[in-house]
């Protein structure tokens, strides 16, 4: 189950306000053992309260995509969720 967007993103108009970490933390509580994976609004600095808040895992778009080395953006993100894995 995909929970989101969790901060405020630019990929497309959404019909909701920003779920936030206490949001994730909530359905986590709710759907458990089910996966739960946090999208909307996500960078490397914001991993800690996602997965702090329950998040099984990360889905990003945006942050790569737009990046100016795209390549280097994915690595990052690859390393930084290393200790999740």
């Amino acid at each position: 189950i995909a929970l989101g967007p969790v901060y405020p993103t630019i990929l497309k108009q959404m019909k909701w306000a920003p779920q936030g970490l206490e949001r994730l933390g909530e359905w986590k509580r709710r759907i458990a053992p089910t996966p739960l994976v946090a999208i909307g609004g996500l960078n490397p600095d914001r991993l800690e309260g996602v997965f702090g808040a329950g998040a099984d895992s990360a889905a990003v778009v945006t942050d790569i995509t737009l990046d100016a080395d795209p390549e280097a953006r994915t690595r990052e993100w690859i390393e930084k969720t290393g200790r999740w894995r």
